[in-house]
C-alpha cells in the first residue's frame, strides 16, 4: 500500500510504500535532480522482502516543490536539509517504535546520511551508503570558492550551467560514445530516456544546492568526520563498479579503507556492469535482492 504525506514545517512531499506485515523500516534520502518515487519498484521489491519503505523530496525537489520555479532551489542552510532527514527518522520511530530502522542514501543523498549519521547520531539500526563520492578536499575546498565568487557575481538565484559542466556533466564525459547526455547514469537505455522525459530531472539547480552538495562533499571526505560515525553502527557501502563519481570503484575503495580503520562491521559491493544508478540497471534485480538480504542479516529480523 502506498500513502503520500506532508512533513511539517517544510511541506515536504513524503512517500510511505507498507509492507504488509514489515519486519524493519528502510528510510530512503534521494539524490540531487530527482525524487522519491523514481525508487518506487525498488521500494515495492522491498515491500515483498517484509520492508516497508518511507522516502522525502528534498526541498527544492519532486512534490515539495511547489512549482516548477522552485526545483534547484535550496535554503541557505545545509542544515535545513539535514533537520528534514531528521524528522523523517522520528516519524518512523513515531509511528513504528518496535521496528528497526535502516538508512538508504544515494549520490547526494549518500553525502548527507554520511554527515547526518556523523554528527547527529540518529537512532537507526544500520546505514547504507549507496553510489557515495571521496573527493580530495583540494577539489572540493576549490568548488566551494569558485561557488561562492558566482554567488558575489550573479546572486543566489542564479542556475550555474558552469558549475554544472564541470560537476554532473563531466561524468557523461567518461563514457565512451555516449548516446544521451545521462548515459553515465545506467545503461539502461530505458531509464536514461525516462529521466530525460521527466520534468522532474530536468532542472538546472541554483547556487545555494551547488554550495550544499559541496559542503557536504567537503565535510565527509575528512577522516575527522569519518570517525565520528558510530564505530558498531553495520554499514554496506555499494556502488556500481563503472560509476564515474565513485571514480570507477577506485574512490569507493579509498572511502572504504578509510572507514575500516575506525569501523567493525562495514561491508563493500561493487556491482558489476553498472554505473551511477545501480537500482536502475539491467542487472538491478541481483542488487534488490543482496541489498535484501544484507538489511536481513543486519537488524536482526
Amino acid at each position: 500500500m502506498k500513502k503520500r504525506l506532508k512533513l511539517e514545517p517544510n511541506n515536504n512531499n513524503l512517500i510511505i510504500w507498507e509492507a504488509e506485515q514489515p519486519k524493519a523500516i528502510l528510510q530512503i534520502v534521494h539524490g540531487m535532480v530527482e525524487y522519491v518515487e523514481r525508487y518506487e519498484e525498488f521500494a515495492l521489491a522491498m515491500n515483498n522482502e517484509g520492508f516497508t519503505v518511507i522516502g522525502h523530496d528534498h526541498l527544492g525537489h519532486g512534490y515539495t516543490a511547489q512549482n516548477p520555479s522552485q526545483l534547484g532551489v535550496f535554503p541557505e542552510s545545509p542544515e535545513e536539509l539535514i533537520d528534514d532527514i531528521e524528522r523523517v527518522t522520528s516519524f518512523i520511530q513515531e509511528s513504528y517504535p518496535e521496528l528497526p530502522i535502516v538508512l538508504l542514501g544515494h549520490s547526494m543523498g549518500s553525502l548527507m546520511c554520511r554527515y547526518y549519521v556523523a554528527k547527529r547520531k540518529p537512532p537507526i539500526n544500520a546505514l547504507i551508503i549507496m553510489a557515495t563520492g571521496q573527493q580530495p578536499q583540494f577539489l572540493t575546498r576549490f568548488a566551494l570558492i569558485l561557488t561562492e565568487y558566482i554567488r558575489l557575481i550573479k546572486g543566489n538565484k542564479h542556475r550555474s550551467k558552469l558549475l554544472t559542466y564541470l560537476s554532473t556533466d563531466s561524468f557523461n564525459r567518461t563514457i565512451k560514445n555516449p548516446k544521451t547526455s545521462v548515459d553515465w547514469l545506467s545503461k539502461n537505455e530505458e531509464s536514461n530516456q525516462a529521466y530525460l522525459k521527466d520534468p522532474f530531472c530536468q532542472f538546472i539547480p541554483t547556487i545555494p544546492m551547488y554550495r550544499s552538495i559541496f559542503y557536504f562533499s567537503n565535510q565527509v571526505a575528512s577522516k575527522q568526520v569519518i570517525d565520528e560515525i558510530p564505530a558498531q553502527l553495520p554499514i554496506l557501502v555499494i556502488s556500481g563498479q563503472e560509476d564515474p563519481l565513485g571514480e570507477n570503484g577506485k574512490g569507493i575503495e579509498r572511502f572504504v579503507k578509510l572507514l575500516k580503520a575506525s569501523h567493525s562491521k562495514v561491508s563493500l559491493r561493487l556491482v558489476e556492469e553498472a554505473r551511477h544508478e545501480i537500482l536502475n540497471e539491467n542487472n538491478r534485480n541481483d542488487t534488490y535482492h543482496f541489498i535484501a538480504d544484507w538489511m536481513t542479516k543486519n537488524t536482526d529480523v
